[in-house]
């Protein structure tokens, strides 16, 4: 009886209950809690990786290496040409529809645009490489150069990652490129200074580039012996017309977005010394703990959202997918503040372990801070709308916030230097926020703060 269950609950102690509803809740949002827990170790590995690069290197050197890994970062998920994002969307939808065939054919197209997508940016960055030395020094242009040999392997491992996340697992995805490179760059940093080695710029990158290949390696064996069990031998099929229509708007999505996260620093690299772009760096490490809860939310979300879609349009029902963003958005909203308000408190501790020399950092990641909050009030609009069929929205409102954010750098860097370039990267995120909003509400006529006020 309902009522005796009640009762019996009541009558357990405080603890017990409160592990039961942990159990509960652990069960419910496995994914989630998966990805936040990979995330977390990813953030302590990446928090002892700048610690070490910063007490090895000159803080020149550290913000060369930082520059130039920026550089091979955005190249790598670009080199990708989309296919990386759409892989959880349709990957998603073959194995709930059961075409194999079509899943086979999509894997094996994403592999080839990512090789081909790495050989077309590196030989870019290659035709550029003269003024890059103009405007960075030819240190910046030689440790770029190594990077760029890392480029199929970034780019491989973020197209599986997509993979591995339209099947939820979160593990398998998120393990390669966040724990495994990370964590084998820290061991060949600390084996060098173990041995007395001079650790430059170009050695740092160096070690990143073999740490790139190693986490592509590990990423191939970890899924794809399960993927070649869920999706059964068939012959490929192919849609590259419907894939590349999807894929075109999510590369410019990616580009918009990567833009809009690191326009500040490449700007920053151009109008002052490499110093002010260490001590930014190192306030941009500090704000990115909190993009760990976006991330684990859409981790576990997106492959969810892509699944909520009417097969005889192709198009999200909204009626399944507010419930969906609704229990998403709870999920990101407390927490995000909560953990928002505790790391601006900590943000001068964490400097402390960077050196005196960073003590300047504290004030732009808190500002950096101040802006990622407001993003998790909002919610994982970006993946509701990326999976709902409408990346053109995400790569429009992300393009509106590069805009925005490289206007506001041109206006503060030459006077502020880190801090306003992080007064210019909180006004990017501010305004490209807003136009998810505007997206949600027109599109899946889902409005965050109205619900929140109704509730």
């Amino acid at each position: 009886m309902p009522g005796n269950e009640t009762s019996q609950k009541e009558a357990m102690p405080r603890h017990q209950r409160m592990a039961e509803a942990v159990l509960r809740l652990l069960a419910r949002h496995g994914a989630a809690a998966g990805a936040l827990g990979v995330r977390l170790g990813a953030a302590g590995l990446a928090y002892l990786l700048q610690i070490v690069l910063a007490r090895s290197l000159s803080a020149a050197d550290y913000g060369t290496f930082s520059f130039a890994w920026s550089l091979v970062t955005i190249g790598g998920f670009l080199a990708t040409l989309g296919f990386g994002q759409i892989a959880v969307r349709f990957l998603a939808q073959y194995h709930e529809n059961g075409e194999f065939g079509l899943a086979r054919g999509f894997i094996r197209t994403g592999i080839a645009a990512s090789l081909i997508g790495s050989l077309v940016i590196g030989g870019f960055a290659i035709l550029i490489q003269p003024i890059l030395e103009v405007g960075y020094g030819p240190v910046c242009a030689t440790v770029l150069a190594v990077g760029l040999i890392a480029l199929p392997f970034f780019s491989l491992t973020d197209f599986m990652e997509g993979l591995a996340r339209s099947q939820g697992w979160t593990i398998r995805a998120l393990v390669p490129p966040y724990i495994v490179r990370q964590g084998v760059l820290i061991l060949l940093l600390l084996g060098a200074m173990l041995f007395g080695l001079k650790i430059g710029a170009e050695k740092a990158m160096a070690g990143a580039l073999l740490a790139t290949a190693l986490a592509a390696l590990v990423q191939v064996a970890l899924i794809s012996g399960p993927l070649k069990a869920i999706f059964p031998r068939e012959p490929a099929a192919y849609r590259l017309g419907v894939w590349r229509l999807a894929a075109q708007p999510t590369l410019l999505s990616d580009l918009a977005l990567l833009a809009r996260q690191n326009i500040d620093l490449i700007l920053l690299g151009l109008m002052a010394p490499p110093e002010a772009v260490g001590i930014y760096f190192a306030a941009t490490r500090v704000a990115s703990l909190l993009g760990l809860i976006d991330f684990a939310i859409g981790a576990a979300f997106g492959h969810r959202f892509a699944r909520a879609i009417r097969q005889e349009n192709g198009l999200a029902d909204p009626a399944d997918l507010r419930p969906l963003y609704a229990e998403a958005r709870r999920m990101t909203a407390i927490p995000g503040v909560f953990a928002a308000t505790m790391l601006m408190l900590a943000t001068p501790i964490f400097m402390m372990l960077f050196g005196p020399a960073f003590a300047a950092s504290v004030v732009p990641a808190q500002i950096l801070l101040a802006a990622g909050a407001m993003k998790l009030v909002i919610g994982p609009a970006e993946d509701a709308l990326a999976m709902a069929g409408h990346p053109e929205t995400v790569w429009r409102a992300n393009a509106v916030g590069a805009l925005v954010m490289g206007g506001l750098c041109l206006a503060l860097i030459p006077l502020h230097q880190a801090i306003g370039a992080a007064l210019a990267a909180a006004g990017g995120i501010v305004a490209a926020n807003l136009m998810m909003l505007i997206g949600l509400d027109r599109l899946l006529g889902i409005r965050p703060f109205m619900k929140a006020a109704a509730a």
